[in-house]
């Protein structure tokens, strides 16, 4: 008799899919060739990846792009004219908190790629337990896809760092679970956090949204893992089923007073490092200013009207009232 799928076979069927999506396809194939041979793999996600997105032009596809090295990827498309920025500033800033985020417009019917751009070592780093902040592991628990991978061995290591950040969900998400989990309430509750903490231009009921848009692909995803948990010893059954009848569970160690501490610090750690980010992408991403009014219109159904000395000085005049805003968005942490 064979057991339940397990975490990493029941994610490799959704990150290698059969078919991918032409504007998709001829998007990975178009940077894969202005970047000259740099790209190492391109991982689709964000709420184009689970059609979340709402109706909008200008909703970007997001995509961490896995380079072989900064200096050279960032050249290379300098030179294919995909970016004015300097490579060299954008090296130096992508040393810095990584990733840099930059627009391409890209494909055959150009798509606007917002594009997170790491180096494979980095990128395995951070969807694991050695990571430095909340920034990729937040992102990439969520459905994703392989769009391109320059070999099998990179493909591999993809795969394998993607599962990774699926796993690590319940190291940081311990302090949060209710007494009593199903698959469903364990994705719902983990997403709820991690959007919690950063600084978003989300409005409320974002999370459950999202959570709608991916439950039907992650929760079979969530309930291997649990499995996983169990025959682990980490989990037990609960003295209920969930509330559509699947398995529920409940942790077997308690929480500690110095792991609530440490994941509190982590993620307050990791909010002040995405603070940072944002001021660095208004450095590397053309078009900031007006990407990220869009996104606020978008998702919470308000305009920021900048003056013309704001639109000027923006670092100086808006980024203040941009990070009040978006805080007062956010509301209270869980």
């Amino acid at each position: 008799m064979t057991g339940p799928p397990s975490l990493d076979a029941t994610l490799r069927a959704r990150l290698l899919p059969e078919t991918t999506r032409p504007e998709l396809r001829s998007a990975a194939r178009d940077l894969a060739a202005a970047a000259a041979g740099e790209v190492q793999g391109i991982v689709f996600f964000g709420s184009r990846r689970t059609q979340a997105a709402r109706a909008d032009v200008h909703s970007a596809y997001d995509m961490f792009v896995v380079v072989r090295g900064y200096r050279a990827a960032y050249t290379a498309l300098h030179r294919a004219g995909r970016l004015a920025k300097r490579p060299w500033l954008l090296t130096a800033l992508n040393h810095v908190l990584p990733p840099n985020q930059i627009s391409l417009r890209l494909g055959d019917a150009p798509l606007h790629a917002k594009c997170s751009i790491i180096t494979l070592e980095a990128f395995r780093r951070e969807t694991s337990q050695r990571r430095r902040d909340h920034f990729t592991i937040g992102r990439l628990f969520q459905p994703s896809q392989i769009l391109f991978a320059a070999d099998d061995e990179v493909r591999e290591r993809l795969v394998l760092a993607l599962v990774s950040a699926h796993r690590e969900t319940y190291r940081w998400g311990r302090p949060w679970l209710p007494r009593s989990f199903d698959a469903d309430l364990y994705g719902r509750s983990l997403l709820a956090l991690s959007l919690a903490r950063e600084i978003r231009p989300e409005p409320e009921g974002r999370a459950e949204a999202l959570w709608r848009a991916q439950r039907e692909e992650q929760e079979p995803v969530f309930a291997a893992l649990l499995g996983e948990l169990r025959a682990a010893g980490e989990l037990r059954p609960a003295d209920a089923p969930g509330p559509g009848g699947m398995p529920a569970w409940s942790i077997v160690r308690p929480v500690g007073t110095l792991e609530r501490l440490r994941l509190r610090v982590y993620f307050a750690r990791s909010l002040v490092r995405a603070t940072l980010r944002w001021i660095k992408h208004m450095l590397t991403f053309e078009g900031w200013l007006d990407y990220i009014l869009r996104k606020v219109r978008r998702h919470a159904g308000e305009d920021i009207v900048l003056t013309e000395r704001e639109r000027r000085f923006p670092l100086l005049l808006l980024w203040p009232r941009l990070i009040r805003y978006l805080r007062g968005k956010n509301g209270k942490h869980p």
